[in-house]
């Protein structure tokens, strides 16, 4: 079986939450072809959702060496960065991605994040309002919403790093 095949197996055990399933079918995928851009993002993606965010930022960051026009790889890696507290590499990936894709709602709630950590309320304001005008559904949408209040009435809470 091929790198695509085993990709494909591996996305739809993901889908179906079997992520060390997932996981065993893309290092396959990469045991075949070690470049296969698909599969080492995806890897990346597994890796954080299980918990492994040196492993995720590891395959996420070769993703987005090999394909650096590519806003997922991006955005995965910022997720990434942002679950390991980096925030200033955190914040430059997220950058990235509305470079590649201005309307890129999980970006705008990543920099949201980022904003009301380090108390710009004014960028934390306009985040938010452009992540919620984005994806209004989204299952993130009502902590935005609170979080929108809670910038709007100055009650930001400042995290130290």
């Amino acid at each position: 079986m091929g790198a695509q095949e085993q990709n494909r197996q591996g996305s739809a055990l993901y889908r179906e939450g079997k992520l060390d399933q997932a996981k065993a079918c893309f290092e396959q995928a990469l045991a075949e072809d070690k470049a296969y851009f698909p599969a080492r993002l995806n890897l990346g993606i597994v890796l954080f959702h299980q918990g492994d965010l040196d492993g995720a930022v590891k395959h996420c960051l070769k993703a987005v060496e090999s394909e650096p026009t590519h806003p997922q790889a991006h955005y995965h890696l910022g997720n990434a960065y942002f679950a390991k507290n980096w925030w200033e590499e955190a914040l430059t990936e997220y950058q990235k991605v509305l470079d590649l894709l201005p309307d890129h709602a999980g970006a705008h709630f990543g920099l949201a994040g980022i904003y009301m950590n380090r108390g710009w309320q004014d960028k934390a304001v306009a985040a938010w309002k452009r992540f919620l005008e984005l994806d209004p559904q989204s299952p993130k949408a009502a902590f935005a919403k609170a979080s929108l209040e809670l910038a709007q009435r100055n009650n930001i809470s400042v995290k130290r790093w």
